[in-house]
């Protein structure tokens, strides 16, 4: 097939006007809209090849085409004019995400929730990704002579804590002595290498003590096995309800299919690729039959030369891509800056 500067030009505008109208496009519109002059005549014979290719086809019995998956691939790769964010907008990502977050989960989270809020569509993002993290501090503390709060913080930032009851009273000496115990033998250990069978070994090395401190141990491993799972965040599902697209079965599918993080989760792993960056997957190009009338637009976020987690939106195949893919291009870089700022000021306060 034969792309002329003419055929690219009139695929653009049909694709163009129907993710505006979301309307089947006609001959006559087309002609009103491109900028050189062409007849209604040309612009049909034009539109015929196109169908006839694959790229558009004819809804029902009206006399309009809508574009297929194909011609957005090629719209994509090809055709589109991404719409820049202004300084303003992204002065304004900037200050809201750096206002609402205290921690590099409440940054994600806070970026997922804005996101979806600015586009109109769901977002969805991972937690970063501690595989390759270590425990870099370990406190305990007391809230009373049963109770202690355990706290973990890793070396790419995630803090955990979790709550320690004791059948019998312990005293702040003791939970030092214990503190400093686990210090020694886990800091600098990667999550990845921290198994039970150290916390058993821990535990018989206690002797006589270990049935008291025992919670202590139970925690931290708890802990460590949280820091290490990546958790997929989600939200603006209502947002997809908003366009006239999903029919209700199809909003069912897919609302059904979202509510479900771990197929979720696996469908995002099965996808990502640092080295390709930003990806759109169109309809069937997911694997996933309740995907099959939406788009999802990922990338990754990364902070100190390591790639932390996706950040992406899911939407309707008629998706304003020339706006959606540079705010998820600009949230994945901020939230990058933003944790890699955090983790210089943890090392700061070392």
């Amino acid at each position: 097939m034969e792309w002329t500067p003419r055929k690219k030009k009139i695929l653009a505008a049909i694709v163009d006007a129907y993710i505006e109208t979301g309307e089947p496009i006609g001959s006559k519109f087309l002609v009103e809209r491109l900028e050189e002059q062409v007849s209604s005549a040309t612009v049909r014979n034009v539109m015929a090849e196109l169908a006839a290719e694959g790229y558009l086809e004819q809804p029902h019995t009206s006399a309009g085409r809508i574009p297929t998956a194909p011609a957005f691939r090629f719209y994509i790769d090809h055709l589109m004019r991404e719409d820049a964010l202004s300084d303003e907008d992204q002065e304004n990502i900037d200050t809201a995400l750096r206002r609402l977050s205290d921690s590099p989960d409440q940054l994600v989270e806070e970026a997922t929730r804005i996101l979806a809020t600015t586009t109109g569509y769901a977002a969805v993002t991972t937690t970063p990704d501690q595989h390759g993290s270590a425990v870099r501090r370990i406190e305990l503390m007391p809230l009373s002579t049963r109770k202690a709060a355990m706290l973990l913080v890793t070396d790419s930032g995630v803090l955990r804590n979790r709550t320690c009851r004791f059948e019998q009273e312990v005293q702040l000496a003791e939970l030092d002595k214990l503190a400093e115990i686990l210090r020694m033998r886990f800091v600098g250990v990667p999550l990845a290498q921290i198994c039970l069978a150290d916390i058993q070994e821990l535990l018989g090395a206690m002797g006589n003590v270990a049935e008291k401190y025992s919670p202590v141990l139970v925690a931290f491993y708890g802990l460590v096995q949280e820091s290490a799972d990546s958790e997929v965040l989600l939200t603006g599902q209502l947002n997809l309800l908003q366009h006239p697209d999903y029919a209700p079965e199809r909003a069912k599918s897919l609302l059904t299919f979202l509510a479900k993080r771990e197929q979720l989760a696996d469908m995002l792993q099965k996808h990502a690729d640092g080295e390709k960056g930003m990806q759109v997957l169109l309809g069937s190009e997911s694997s996933c039959d309740a995907l099959n009338d939406s788009s999802i637009i990922t990338t990754q976020y990364s902070s100190g030369g390591k790639t932390r987690g996706t950040i992406g939106l899911i939407g309707p195949m008629r998706m304003d891509y020339a706006s959606a893919i540079p705010k998820v291009e600009y949230f994945a870089k901020a939230v990058g800056r933003i944790l890699s700022d955090m983790l210089e000021e943890d090392k700061g306060d070392e």
